[in-house]
């Protein structure tokens, strides 16, 4: 079975991208050691300093992407990051590459 991908794109409130970046580092790290069905999680901020983020965050399968939203630190990111956050689009995708 394929792995699941969640591409998140965040556009991020000005004067906010230093804040949100560490505390993303914060949680990506939360996210890595604490969760053995997460595959990768990166952090993408495109070049053009568009005031955009993407997280690019790699599972085993749903049950994994469920267990990750259910954490205690995934809650405590969202309210932390929340009004970081102008827009948030969600996407699941299939790694087709492997």
């Amino acid at each position: 079975m394929s792995s699941l991908v969640l591409l998140v794109e965040l556009k991020i409130v000005d004067g906010q991208m230093d804040a949100f970046i560490a505390r993303a580092r914060v949680h990506r790290g939360n996210v890595l050691k604490n969760e053995p069905g997460c595959r990768g999680f990166e952090l993408l901020v495109p070049t053009d300093a568009s005031g955009t983020v993407f997280l690019y965050e790699v599972y085993a399968d749903q049950a994994a992407i469920d267990h990750h939203m259910q954490t205690p630190y995934m809650q405590e990111y969202m309210v932390d990051t929340g009004p970081m956050i102008a827009d948030r689009k969600r996407q699941l995708c299939s790694l087709a590459s492997g």
